[in-house]
């Protein structure tokens, strides 16, 4: 238990709730995030799944914010470990492992499907609103991931 506590100290993720800096020893860069402007369609499994964790952690936060929690998460997965060790939400994190770990299962069947928006709706924690957000970053036209092809719900 305290080799990985010390192990997640040196790549920057939290430990029992507590935030801890990262002092280096990281090699990723931020050539490394995938960005909402690229428009690029996914090159990979990897890329598909970095993009759709990406959408996630910029969910319902500033981009600076989910930024953040996509490069502890990405320092977590290159470890071999959960997410959960530097992400506090239990949803997300617990999606983000899911598509980490199927990701070429995830892949496959997002370029099998005729119809990208309804692949997109099979991934765990994508609802609405992120689902547009990353059918713009894996390059699909702007008609596709228009708001207006959601159909409109009544609030309760």
């Amino acid at each position: 238990m305290m080799q990985r506590t010390i192990e997640a100290r040196r790549i920057g993720v939290e430990t029992f709730g507590a935030p801890v800096r990262c002092g280096g020893g990281w090699t990723g860069s931020s050539e490394d995030l995938p960005s909402w402007q690229d428009d690029a369609a996914p090159a990979d499994a990897e890329d598909f799944a970095r993009k759709a964790i990406l959408a996630i952690c910029e969910a319902g936060v500033s981009p600076s914010v989910g930024r953040r929690a996509y490069e502890r998460c990405r320092r977590a997965l290159d470890m071999g470990a959960t997410v959960r060790m530097g992400f506090r939400h239990p949803g997300k994190a617990d999606a983000i492992d899911r598509i980490w770990r199927d990701r070429d299962r995830l892949y496959g069947a997002y370029l099998a499907a005729s119809d990208k928006l309804a692949a997109l709706d099979e991934l765990p924690w994508i609802g609405p609103v992120t689902k547009r957000a990353l059918a713009r970053s894996l390059g699909l036209a702007d008609g596709q991931a228009d708001r207006r092809s959601e159909p409109l719900r009544a609030a309760a």
